[in-house]
């Protein structure tokens, strides 16, 4: 019998991210099977104990990778010079990250939380995620939020305002990509919806309808 000689260890770890992805993005995230994953990237049980100590500390390393690629999705529409866009923007981010990447969605807010969003086990492969804050995304939607604020009041507001706001924000924007998910909203009345929500959010910062109109058009 031919023994087949696995990956080298980082592309192997690599892929072994990538099919626990698509088995989460099929099966939903108690859907991922080690032995089932092995075989996908022609390897064995063994090595993702090597790697990431099973089965938890591989979906922790995914789930790390999620808030990741949020915050990156956070950061593509940043614009420090136009208050009112970036808020427009990061909102319709959020939707376009839970609707692109569907299963790590789930996995990162669909139930209980399991996992921390940089957690990692120091013996176990790195990940190239934030450190700083433990929720780099929602550190960038407080961001967005205190700067269209003072922007619109041509004042600062007060830190607790701000954070307490973009929690606000935060369960609206999960709230409605939920439900939509989830099938619970009609497909063709799903983003003038979420739309909508931009609108009175934005509106109550103090922004202009038809500015706000105008931002949400550019954005497409």
């Amino acid at each position: 019998m031919t023994l087949t000689a696995e990956p080298p260890r980082e592309d192997l770890a690599t892929r072994l991210l990538e099919e626990a992805e698509a088995l989460v993005r099929r099966d939903g995230p108690d859907g991922v099977a080690l032995r089932e994953l092995a075989r996908a990237c022609g390897s064995s049980t063994m090595a993702i104990y090597t790697l990431y100590g099973g089965k938890p500390g591989l979906m922790q390393a995914l789930y790390a990778i999620g808030f990741a690629r949020l915050h990156a999705y956070a950061l593509e529409v940043e614009e420090r010079e136009a208050p009112l866009r970036w808020m427009v923007r990061q909102m319709l981010a959020y939707r376009r990250f839970a609707l692109d990447h569907t299963g790590m969605y789930r996995l990162m807010f669909g139930g209980e939380k399991r996992f921390s969003p940089t957690g990692r086990h120091s013996q176990f492969v790195s990940l190239s995620v934030p450190v700083e804050d433990a929720y780099p995304a929602f550190a960038a939607l407080v961001d967005a939020v205190g700067t269209c604020l003072a922007h619109h009041r041509n004042t600062a507001p007060a830190p607790a305002e701000v954070q307490d706001l973009a929690f606000l924000v935060w369960g609206q924007m999960h709230g409605l990509v939920g439900l939509e998910i989830a099938g619970y909203a009609d497909p063709d009345d799903a983003l003038p919806r979420y739309q909508s929500a931009v609108r009175f959010i934005c509106a109550n910062m103090g922004a202009d309808a038809a500015a706000i109109d105008a931002e949400i058009t550019a954005a497409g």
